[in-house]
Formats: C-alpha cells, structure tokens, sequence
C-alpha cells in the first residue's frame, strides 16, 4: 500500500484520494464543462500524484499537498482543453450532473458556470474549496492583488447576469 507523507503525517494514498477526490473533480468541472473529462483530469491528477510519491517525494505539510493537487489538475485541464478536438466538445450540458450539496447551490453553480475561465476558478477555489487569496494566487500563479481582482470582477459579472435574469435588485 503506498503512503503519502505530509510532514510528520502519513496517509494511505487511498485516504488521499478518497479526501480530495470531490474537491478536484468540482475543479476541473469548473474548468473543463465536461463530465468525462473532468473524471480524466481527476484520475490524471491522482495517477501524478502516485508517481511522485513513488519516486521518494513528500509534502511539507497537507497545504503542500492540496495545493499541489489543485495546480496538478488546473494544469492538467489546461493540456485537455488545448487539443483542438477537444474545444468542439466543451459546453454547459453537462453541469447538471455534478454533485452539489443542494439546489440553490447548483442555482448559483450554474451562473459562476457561465464566467469566463479566470473567474470560475477563483470562484471556485475561493468559496467551495475556502481557499485564501494568497493561497490561490499560488496555485494559478498570479499575484494576490490579480485573485483579487478576478473575484471582484467575478461577482460583478454574476451580479449583472442575475440583474439581467431578473434574480436580484
């Protein structure tokens, strides 16, 4: 059974996956649009993850190793989304299937849906995974001051999208 070391801490790579499998697949629906690739982007991202442990690597701590997982997918979306066969395939029809909590969190998953890719993810990581600005700033690689900046941006456009829907006053 392969462990995954997190500072002192040791996980089976099972528990692993079983704790950020959710959270990963939320993030690459938010970015694919595309349930089966999606799950191709979750089971790539797991598949690094064993690699990397394999090859003797540890995390410093379980930020280290969320963090990773959540660049690891974002980047895995990004070689998906950039095969040209891929692009005639990417729509909204598939959102419905994603598991969320409860109807009016699917309501608002299905407007941050429409954003722009820069903003879904902020979004995203921002209030269903609770990551902090910085924290973010990190795993997209952009400085905090710019998540901030697409989450403002983000909610400007939601905001206008329920106005123009006749949502909110």
């Amino acid at each position: 059974m392969m462990e995954v070391i997190c500072g002192k801490n040791r996980y089976s790579a099972e528990k692993v996956i079983e704790q950020y499998s959710g959270m990963l697949f939320r993030l690459a629906m938010i970015r694919m649009n595309n349930n089966e690739d999606a799950q191709d982007v979750v089971q790539d991202t797991f598949m690094r993850m064993l690699v990397y442990i394999k090859k003797g690597h540890e995390f410093k701590d379980e930020e280290h190793l969320k963090a990773w997982l959540l660049t690891v997918a974002i980047n895995r979306g990004k070689s998906i989304i950039s095969l040209a066969w891929n692009r005639k395939t990417q729509g909204l029809e598939n959102v419905k299937e994603m598991a969320v909590p409860n109807e009016t969190e699917q309501y608002a998953y299905e407007y941050v849906m429409k954003l722009p890719e820069k903003y879904r993810i902020v979004i995203n990581l921002f209030y269903y995974e609770q990551l902090s600005t910085e924290q973010i700033a990190d795993i997209i690689k952009q400085k905090p001051s710019t998540v901030r900046s697409y989450l403002h941006r983000g909610r400007e456009k939601l905001k206008k999208m329920m106005e123009d829907d006749g949502y909110v006053g």
